[in-house]
């Protein structure tokens, strides 16, 4: 019998269930695994059914050898039983334990501790309602979870290049309930390829896509009057109190999204 999930060993875990998938690099496995699970917050069977056509029917019946959905359903099970027990960036400590041990050139974030720090630096403890936590290059997300913990029902904005940082960005934040944009796109040139919208409800986070012209927006924020001195800072992470154009333009954008009834519940943290 393996020994219990822990918030000291479920990134290992994790990237055990993944290491399981033999025929392809570890990071192959990790992204799919990551797109498999933003897929089915978004109900979207098509996406989900596109990627796992690709790993073929089950050659044995279940329980007699298992199948790469089993290992990816098994990981993430794992992170959410993590989550419970402990909120925590899993998912960027496996994407950099990972990056260590296969001796890829992947990103290496801002560790949690100095992240706690900076925002211990540029956020009150009383995060108010109103205000916008902005990260041009968000990582996993982990200044926008050090906001989170001050004041889930502030609005947080993150916009990175890489897609897989998009994902643990996007699902970081939906298990958390917190409204947030997360735009798939460069912040210093302002291109934009999409991106996802967690919206906060009674019943746990819901995840919607965001289309690009809606990206196009968003991203743009940060250059919202910028002589007013109450627009997003660009350059650099922090917390914002945001000028009447920004938050008109949240306020219309968010109204877009139906509260779904049967969206998974939160995790009671």
């Amino acid at each position: 019998m393996s020994a219990p999930i822990t918030p000291a060993n479920a990134s290992t875990r994790i990237a055990e269930h993944l290491q399981r998938i033999t025929h392809q690099h570890f990071f192959r496995s990790f992204e799919e695994w990551l797109t498999l699970a933003i897929n089915a917050f978004l109900r979207d069977d098509e996406a989900y059914m596109a990627i796992m056509r690709r790993y073929g029917p089950r050659e044995a019946p279940m329980g007699v050898k298992d199948h790469p959905a089993d290992h990816f359903a098994r990981a993430l099970g794992t992170w959410m039983h993590a989550m419970q027990q402990e909120p925590a960036d899993y998912l960027g400590r496996v994407y950099e334990e990972q990056a260590v041990t296969n001796h890829y050139a992947g990103q290496f974030f801002t560790p949690e501790s100095l992240t706690e720090l900076m925002a211990q630096i540029t956020m009150p403890d009383e995060l108010p309602d109103t205000a916008i936590v902005n990260d041009p290059a968000c990582g996993s997300g982990r200044m926008l979870i050090a906001g989170i913990r001050r004041n889930r029902r502030a609005t947080f904005l993150g916009t990175d290049t890489d897609l897989t940082c998009v994902h643990m960005t996007a699902l970081n934040c939906l298990v958390r309930n917190a409204n947030t944009y997360v735009i798939h796109g460069n912040s210093l040139s302002l291109e934009t390829w999409g991106g996802f919208y967690v919206r906060r409800s009674p019943f746990g986070g819901e995840l919607h896509r965001l289309a690009q012209q809606d990206t196009d927006r968003l991203i743009r924020l940060p250059f919202a009057k910028p002589e007013a001195g109450t627009a997003l800072a660009p350059a650099a992470p922090g917390v914002h109190k945001p000028a009447a154009e920004i938050s008109e333009t949240l306020n219309g954008m968010a109204v877009q999204f139906t509260t779904d009834k049967k969206g998974q519940r939160g995790f009671g943290f």
